[in-house]
């Protein structure tokens, strides 16, 4: 039997890091999903071989080897938690996200003996804070789920999906696996029910300004030692997304712009926006009349802070093409998970 299984990627309009602290965000489903092909035949001994195509990468591992892999995962995790060692010591490869998922599922519904044959790929760019770790753990797990028959509602579905991505990251508030679930445009909050915001055009782009040098996690990290504890700091970004959603409710796309430019200050203020890229933001508003914010967890270190979203009548091309930017319309997906069941063709 073999599964095709797509899941789009997410963009945070308003309460990246925030959302960590009980806070409400704005986050959207957008076009650009993530596929995973499963294939299962069944086998007295079991293997998992698993193909990453953006990583130009292939892996085999007996059973016994990758369930020694992700418990000393496990460990190195709980190292983490009681702060005896860095999130980036807990998956080290990209594949360890795919085994590790393996693993959690596993501990709720046992696999299938037999040979398991995973292809993944990504039209998102990787590691450019679009959910793309969520969207991997969400299309290997749906795809098990088919599987196995296994039911599991989309509640089960998430906690499971966050408890995965705190291994990636360190600190999951939920809100990319939720995204990607429901799809569409979503007000999302950690412990509260998720509210669907009616979905509209929205005239915006995406710009990658490249691969942050730091990751989610430590980014998340220097947050929390550096922040936590500010009531002034989540409450202005509380403030920020409300008039956020106000805007889309009005439909006034003045006040909306308004707000996406408060909350690229108050990023700038957490220390995540690197000083090119606040530069790269400033243009933008000045040379388009745009309102422009980093969209992902952004970073520590270096100049790059992922992907960029530019609210504009016009598409900045021209200066994306002067920071050497790859740029790109914005499209809200309104579905979530997808996944379809082929069977295989029997042998005559």
């Amino acid at each position: 039997m073999k599964t095709l299984c797509s899941v789009p990627a997410k963009l945070i309009l308003s309460g990246e890091h925030a959302v960590l602290y009980q806070c409400s965000a704005l986050s959207m489903a957008i076009d650009l999903p993530t596929h995973c092909e499963c294939e299962y035949t069944p086998n007295t001994l079991s293997s998992v071989t698993i193909k990453l195509v953006n990583f130009q990468q292939k892996h085999s591992f007996p059973y016994e080897i990758w369930q020694k892999m992700c418990i000393e995962m496990e460990y190195r995790y709980r190292l983490f938690q009681h702060q005896s060692g860095a999130i980036q010591s807990v998956l080290t490869k990209p594949v360890d996200l795919i085994l590790n998922t393996l693993f959690h599922f596993e501990e709720l519904c046992p696999l299938k003996p037999g040979d398991w044959q995973f292809k993944i790929h990504s039209d998102a760019y990787i590691g450019r804070g679009l959910g793309s770790s969520a969207a991997v753990i969400l299309s290997l797990l749906t795809s098990l789920i088919k599987h196995h028959n296994f039911n599991l509602s989309d509640e089960n579905l998430l906690a499971l999906a966050q408890r995965i991505e705190c291994r990636q990251h360190g600190k999951s508030s939920g809100i990319d696996p939720a995204t990607l679930i429901h799809g569409g445009l979503l007000q999302y909050q950690s412990n509260l029910p998720i509210q669907r915001v009616n979905s509209q055009n929205l005239n915006a782009w995406l710009m990658d300004t490249g691969k942050p040098l730091s990751t989610t996690g430590q980014c998340v990290e220097h947050v929390r030692k550096e922040w936590a504890d500010s009531k002034s700091c989540w409450k202005a970004f509380k403030k920020v997304t409300l008039k956020l959603v106000e805007a889309w409710a009005e439909e006034d796309s003045l006040k909306f712009k308004k707000g996406i430019r408060e909350n690229q200050q108050l990023l700038f203020k957490l220390g995540v926006v690197p000083t090119k890229v606040q530069g790269f933001i400033d243009d933008l508003e000045s040379q388009y009349h745009a309102a422009a914010k980093i969209c992902g967890a952004g970073s520590v270190s270096g100049d790059n802070a992922g992907i960029v979203l530019c609210i504009s009548e016009n598409p900045p091309y021209a200066l994306c093409a002067t920071y050497g930017y790859e740029c790109l319309p914005l499209h809200l997906q309104t579905k979530g998970i997808e996944c379809d069941v082929i069977e295989s063709e029997k042998k005559t």
